[in-house]
């Protein structure tokens, strides 16, 4: 069984001309990993892999996600950026690398819409809007016998 969050990048208004992450997307980002700390103790796990879109807002929220995180547990895990979670990326192709790439627990930062169709391609039938910084967990059966998913939990930030 493995462990999958997904999360939407923080709130990124254009700034100069490109999205950046604003004050209160950095806030929100903040809580959020909080909140995904306190997750994955209750549920005693640990983030082992952190997948991160190469667009700019997505790799800021990671660096804001990853710097209040590590001050709340005491492991290590891995970021690596990964192209297939780009906003225009297909979900057919996404969530395959994802199951055969990774082990464990694993966070993915991306963008709308994706995350609805990474979370739809999970859950057929399920829909979830995802606001800036929310994240939605999903456990995972991938075995020669066994595939499925369920929802774990969603949380968007105050």
């Amino acid at each position: 069984m493995r462990h999958i969050a997904i999360m939407r990048h923080g709130d990124a208004p254009y700034i100069n001309g490109e999205r950046q992450i604003s004050n209160l997307g950095h806030q929100q980002i903040k809580q959020m990993a909080k909140w995904y700390a306190g997750h994955l103790k209750d549920l005693g796990l640990t983030l082992e892999t952190l997948l991160v879109s190469p667009i700019l807002r997505a790799q800021q929220t990671a660096e804001t996600f990853e710097a209040s995180f590590k001050t709340l547990v005491d492991y290590a895990w891995r970021r690596e950026t990964e192209p297939l979670l780009k906003s225009e990326s297909d979900p057919n192709m996404t969530i395959p690398f994802v199951e055969e790439a990774t082990q464990g627990t694993t966070l993915l930062i991306s963008h709308m819409p994706l995350v609805s169709h990474l979370w739809a391609g999970w859950l057929p039938g399920e829909t979830q809007y995802f606001p800036t910084s929310a994240i939605g967990t999903l456990e995972i059966a991938v075995s020669p016998n066994t595939k499925g998913a369920k929802k774990v939990a969603f949380q968007s930030p105050e």
